[in-house]
């Protein structure tokens, strides 16, 4: 059930296979600046910052129903996939995943490469997404690695997709620009400014 419905909203967006970044295999898309520039990671100001950003759009999107986690696995990986399953639900505050899916292919440089799909229902386990987004947040100056550009947040029924990625920033999609032309509107000052002309041109027209 959550994969056809995942691969529905995938499909609607023009990403089909989940291709990352996001933003670049979607052509209704925003990005937005999470972590301040004018902050040091080294400020203890620096993640509270990103998170009530973070927050704050996440909150933009009300019916979100599906959480994906995905954890990419090659024939040398040391760790555990339940011990990283075990820490992943810790942190959010979930119980063992609804549906687990492996697929196995290759990466860029034609090497054996499982992607392993985790699925909870957003709506009977909600997770606990204040730890989720700054675990997210934090994933290259914390330790857990496998929270970078992997967990993503679906609405279903209208076809959005968000994708914290890590600190740098965040993705939200959709399937018609109507969906998003608020959050264009809403939050200017955060969009990314080295992809803002092709924001513009899609956004634009519908806050005019």
């Amino acid at each position: 059930m959550f994969l056809e419905r995942t691969l529905a909203t995938l499909a609607a967006i023009k990403n089909p296979r989940l291709q990352l970044p996001i933003f670049y295999e979607s052509p209704i898309a925003l990005r937005f600046e999470i972590g301040d520039p004018e902050l040091s990671p080294k400020s203890p100001h620096y993640f509270q910052a990103g998170l009530l950003r973070a927050a704050l759009l996440y909150e933009q999107i009300p019916k979100l129903d599906t959480l994906l986690w995905v954890l990419y696995r090659s024939p040398d990986t040391d760790s555990e996939i339940d011990t990283l399953l075990e820490r992943f639900c810790t942190l959010a505050h979930l119980p063992n995943a609804a549906e687990v899916y492996a697929q196995n292919t290759i990466d860029c440089h034609g090497d054996p490469l499982t992607r392993i799909f985790f699925f909870w229902d957003m709506k009977e386990t909600p997770p606990h997404t204040a730890s989720l987004l700054e675990g997210i947040l934090k994933t290259d100056f914390a330790g857990f690695s496998e929270l970078s550009s992997a967990v993503f947040f679906f609405d279903t029924t209208h076809h959005i997709l968000l994708h914290l990625y890590d600190d740098r920033g965040m993705d939200i999609v959709a399937e018609k620009a109507e969906t998003l032309a608020p959050l264009y509107a809403s939050f200017p000052n955060w969009l990314l400014d080295y992809d803002r002309k092709r924001m513009d041109t899609v956004f634009a027209p519908h806050n005019e």
